[in-house]
């Protein structure tokens, strides 16, 4: 606010007041300019930019010496959250300073040394390489400011969380498909290996012929042994044969069906609601259910290599 001196009608008369009054009055002008252009540049400054915010803190004392603080804060492509920080010393003359950062920083300063404008309520830092403008803000813009990226890394961790559920979906489902598409040929592997039934039965039952031929013809001991031995070798293997089959069929079937099971109970949460929050922590099951499918699809291949040679 400027005080103008009262001034006497008499001063008005001569041209000795009036010059008098002329100068004070451009005394105070120049007062009020100067006042206005060496104003104290103390304050919190912010550049927003795309998953990035900057802040400049300055401190000016009285002898024209800055001091502060700058800041950083920036969003990768992961969502991660990296702030930096500098501390700062400097001087300013006029509108023109220039500050010294205690170290440099590979996000945004390559060199120590940056120069600065000040423009009523913002500041112009220039560096090499690069320059940027400054508003001047308040704290709460500042915690705004950095409560949307945090925000923003909260969506791109999301994001990411929900793409990586997919895709591990996609590829249970696929193990799936495998499993089913190789557990229908080992069963009919299985089928193929059970047909032997047929030819050890009548393997079993032609000995069995010959043995009562054997007996009604009183043939001596040691050839109705030797039939006797062949019969109980062929109902051994019948048996074992039968047995091993059934065993590993019935535990196929089960553990097929237990794997559609639980991909099914996985895909009701991550199948169609993938997006939802209380789904993804059920969802983390799905590369444990791929394991398990990989293990029996190998594990029933490698029976079936076995089976399979015992029909050569």
């Amino acid at each position: 606010m400027l005080f103008w001196p009262k001034l006497h009608r008499e001063q008005f008369r001569t041209g000795g007041d009036m010059r008098v009054s002329k100068m004070a009055i451009t005394a105070m002008l120049m007062m009020w300019v100067g006042a206005s252009a060496f104003a104290d540049i103390s304050g919190l400054y912010l550049r927003e930019g795309p998953a990035r915010l900057e802040t400049v803190q300055i401190v000016e004392t009285s002898d024209g010496q800055l001091t502060g603080r700058y800041e950083s804060y920036s969003v990768d492509e992961s969502g991660k959250l990296s702030p930096d920080s500098v501390g700062f010393d400097g001087s300013i003359s006029k509108q023109q300073f220039v500050l010294h950062m205690k170290k440099s920083l590979d996000t945004l300063f390559m060199t120590q040394s940056i120069s600065g404008e000040v423009h009523g309520n913002s500041i112009d830092l220039i560096w090499e390489g690069g320059a940027g403008t400054f508003q001047k803000s308040k704290a709460s813009d500042r915690n705004e400011a950095l409560e949307q990226l945090n925000i923003l890394s909260a969506q791109i961790i999301w994001m990411h969380e929900v793409e990586r559920t997919e895709k591990t979906y996609r590829e249970a489902s696929s193990a799936i498909m495998e499993l089913e598409g190789q557990a229908g040929p080992l069963k009919d592997w299985m089928d193929q290996i059970l047909s032997r039934y047929n030819v050890l039965s009548e393997q079993y039952k032609e000995r069995e012929k010959r043995l009562a031929s054997l007996n009604a013809m009183n043939v001596n001991y040691d050839l109705r042994y030797q039939v006797e031995n062949e019969m109980y070798r062929i109902e051994s293997e019948f048996y074992s044969l039968e047995s091993e089959v059934e065993q590993n069929r019935s535990r196929l079937n089960w553990q097929v069906d237990s794997a559609i099971r639980k991909h099914n109970q996985v895909k009701e949460f991550c199948g169609a609601i993938a997006a939802q929050s209380d789904a993804l922590e059920f969802c983390r099951e799905l590369p444990a259910q791929m394991s398990a499918f990989d293990l029996l699809i190998a594990d029933m291949s490698e029976k079936f290599e076995r089976w399979d040679s015992t029909l050569q």
